[in-house]
């Protein structure tokens, strides 16, 4: 994780550097459909941990790119600034969301969840 002067120093280094950066620009949050019918008790599932990533895009390197990669390095995803993120939760994709800032750190909201009955949930209780 990186701390708030690596970040600071990260934005100053890339704001002097050729790359077009722009503030991302979110487009407003819409109720999610069907949420105020949920009538179920997820209390007995209230202490099982679970693993909760973001995937931001992706790429491919060439490990000669990778081995080429120094502090300051960029690495170029597949998505757009503003595009949605995906949430994964124990390795399966659970729901959409934007990236937002935070009191200086970064979080995510979330715009649209996956159909439960796609995900496995017993294997969340494993």
């Amino acid at each position: 994780m990186l701390t708030e002067e690596e970040i600071r120093s990260f934005l100053a280094r890339a704001s002097s550097s050729d790359a077009d950066i722009k503030k991302v620009q979110f487009p407003p949050l819409t109720p999610v459909k069907g949420m105020d019918r949920v009538k179920t008790s997820m209390s007995h599932l209230e202490d099982v941990q679970i693993e909760i990533s973001v995937e931001l895009g992706q790429t491919v390197m060439k490990v000669r790119e990778v081995l080429g990669l120094e502090q300051g390095s960029v690495i170029r995803l597949d998505k757009a600034i503003g595009e949605a993120v995906e949430v994964v939760l124990n390795e399966q994709r659970f729901a959409r969301g934007e990236v937002v800032v935070i009191n200086d750190s970064f979080g995510v909201r979330i715009t649209s969840i996956n159909r439960v009955q796609n995900l496995k949930l017993t294997e969340w209780l494993v």
